[in-house]
């Protein structure tokens, strides 16, 4: 999208060689002014402007801020903006002066779009569970008629498709809702908190003949919103399962950390990240992702909530791989 319909043609505007006393009243209503010469607009004035050169006259007082094009998209413009410090910049069309483009509204109109995007697929999430459930069901009726015996391998794949259209609307979902939901907190003891959570993973363990060693020697107390928290460490420990080869280890540890902080660690022997891989890793809808080892699907958002929780709790997340002999991920909360 241009900024187009984003330009500010009604301005407030200053003769170039009124003062600067003038020019503080003004903008103490107007966060930005076009400058005038001869009744011809030479520039943009700010509060900075005036801040960083102390003279008496606004000419004297001017920035060098770039103009931009009335057709220059709304990303590179707020690129131009991030590169220059600028909060406004003056817009040309066809070389003259067209009007003025404000950061606050490109960035209010990124939200806007971003909230309607979100609703928009929240909708659509929450619209496919009906349907995926009912080709489900169906699916179950026909993998019970003896006739279609033949056919039980295409059935079987209707059914793993449908599983992975649930998990990957149950991730959106989860992903959308997060950011808005209130943290619901409570005192829990952290190792006692990361128990709970293996427990609903004995059979993806067994179904790759896994070893979960667990090392839970902190013995602490965090405050935190335990239903969310216990989706980031199973989202972590399904993370390990997936990439981790049958018959591998995962280990599980707690630990106190400097500051009144806890450590919560989940390592894998498994096939590790890849370096060009790493940067993206916590990406909303990462490219960065591949099939388990045993073919498991991934939809791109499970690292990407896992970390979004974790810091809501203000805490961090990191990740270390070598690439070949396993991952790691290292959790760190306030205790």
């Amino acid at each position: 999208m241009t900024i187009q319909s984003l330009i500010t043609k009604q301005y407030t505007i200053i003769d170039a060689y009124a003062g600067t006393v003038y020019a503080t009243d003004l903008l103490r209503t107007a966060d930005v002014l076009v400058v005038i010469e001869n009744e011809r607009p030479i520039g943009i004035l700010t509060a900075s402007d005036l801040a960083m050169k102390r003279h008496q006259v606004v000419v004297d007082c001017l920035g060098q801020w770039p103009s931009v094009t009335s057709n220059e998209s709304v990303s590179s413009v707020l690129t131009r903006m991030k590169a220059t410090g600028a909060t406004a910049l003056p817009v040309t069309c066809k070389g003259s002066f067209y009007g003025i483009i404000k950061q606050i509204d490109l960035l209010t109109h990124l939200h806007i779009d971003h909230e309607k995007q979100r609703a928009a697929l929240l909708a659509a999430a929450h619209d496919l569970r009906s349907p995926i459930a009912s080709i489900t069901m169906l699916g179950t009726i026909l993998k019970a008629d003896p006739a279609l015996h033949k056919h039980q391998e295409l059935i079987a794949k209707l059914a793993e498709s449908c599983d992975y259209a649930q998990v990957l609307i149950q991730d959106i979902l989860n992903t959308e809702r997060s950011p808005t939901e209130k943290l619901v907190l409570t005192t829990e003891n952290i190792d006692q908190l990361v128990e709970e959570c293996t427990t609903s993973l004995s059979e993806q363990l067994d179904s790759k003949q896994l070893t979960l060693s667990k090392q839970l020697y902190s013995n602490l107390h965090v405050k935190v919103d335990r239903h969310k928290l216990k989706r980031a460490i199973n989202n972590m420990l399904s993370n390990s399962i997936k990439f981790s080869h049958p018959g591998g280890t995962i280990t599980l540890s707690t630990r106190a950390a400097p500051g009144d902080r806890v450590f919560l660690v989940v390592r894998d022997n498994g096939i590790g990240i890849p370096k060009h891989m790493r940067e993206r890793i916590f990406d909303k809808f990462t490219k960065a992702r591949r099939p388990g080892t045993a073919g498991e699907p991934t939809t791109g958002l499970g690292l990407y909530l896992t970390k979004t929780i974790v810091e809501s709790h203000g805490g961090t997340i990191e990740m270390e791989s070598d690439g070949e002999t396993g991952t790691s991920f290292i959790v760190s909360l306030p205790a």
